[in-house]
């Protein structure tokens, strides 16, 4: 059983603030991966964690290197949703040792953080199971959970982690304490509902100052195979009035198919199973576009600090 508390570790000397506010551990496990993109939603039920999975396995068809860390603590899916079970050997001296994906993509989970709290277990087929052994709840707060999971997974050379945040506000603003990724992208529907959660997620990202990328609008309308007509299935365009008002693109607006859904119950990926499919295709192109975006966020930070000035060098006299 896991128990993650709301409340940082040794809050009452300050210890777990400091380390919650050093990204230098994230930042040098993460050293040789090349970009980071946080898929945020404001409430649930946008279907966030498919996106996720569909845009690793579209840029791991274009190529790329792409890992997926699922953000979600109590309620992870990623491993379920590739059809992936947990390594059997998965810490070392060294960290924690993502599961492999179908399309060589890498994963970690809370699945794996759990598994690495608990003693140390061999695996010898010959010999008989122990018994069982009562293990007490282990406590973390979210925060120690997630730091450990980007700090410790050897991830390897990546050219993308896609980071799948739970849904809520206060994931995104808890993740910006640790570090700053290279992009975010919003995923919302077009309810009345999910579209007030954007407005206040964007008021808060005045103070937090997130690098909001663009937004997803997802299962804007179902497509009708028999009547060959296209139906809205919320009020059309609130959400992504929003965005353009905040000036934040909106990247695609996908409509709804059910064997989006049924693939990832099968443990299936969708533009694999259905590359032929116009919502496969408009995945990929999505997929490609976030994938420029980030580049072009890289190409224009590192443009930037060559070109800050030098401080001038004084002689001493």
């Amino acid at each position: 059983m896991r128990v993650f508390s709301e409340f940082e570790d040794q809050a009452s000397n300050g210890t777990g603030e400091r380390l919650c506010r050093d990204p230098e551990p994230i930042h040098r496990n993460l050293s040789s991966v090349k970009a980071t993109l946080v898929l945020a939603s404001a409430k649930g039920g946008t279907g966030k964690s498919l996106l996720a999975v569909n845009i690793a396995g579209a840029l791991a068809h274009a190529g790329k290197k792409v890992g997926i860390m699922d953000a979600d603590l109590n309620a992870p899916s990623i491993l379920q949703m590739l059809g992936t079970k947990p390594p059997l050997r998965f810490l070392s001296s060294e960290g924690i040792e993502p599961a492999t994906a179908p399309l060589g993509i890498r994963v970690t989970s809370a699945e794996l953080l759990t598994e690495a709290l608990r003693p140390a277990m061999s695996f010898l087929d010959e010999e008989p199971a122990p018994a069982p052994v009562a293990i007490a709840p282990v406590q973390l707060s979210h925060s120690s959970a997630l730091r450990r999971m980007l700090s410790q997974t050897r991830f390897g050379p990546l050219d993308l982690l896609i980071i799948d945040l739970a849904p809520g506000i206060e994931e995104l603003y808890r993740m910006m304490r640790l570090f700053t990724p290279t992009g975010v992208v919003l995923v919302t529907h077009a309810s009345g509902s999910a579209a007030a959660a954007i407005r206040h997620l964007l008021d808060m990202n005045k103070d937090i100052a997130a690098p909001i990328v663009g937004t997803i609008e997802n299962m804007v309308a179902f497509g009708c195979d028999n009547c060959r007509s296209v139906r809205p299935l919320f009020p059309q365009g609130e959400t992504s009035r929003i965005a353009r008002e905040a000036d934040i693109p909106v990247v695609a607006r996908l409509p709804f198919d059910p064997r989006f859904a049924e693939s990832s119950d099968r443990g299936r990926i969708f533009v694999s199973e259905f590359p032929d499919t116009p919502i496969a295709k408009q995945l990929t192109e999505m997929a490609r576009q976030i994938d420029a975006i980030l580049t072009a966020r890289i190409r224009k930070t590192a443009s930037a600090a060559t070109e800050a000035p030098t401080p001038l060098a004084f002689r001493q006299s």
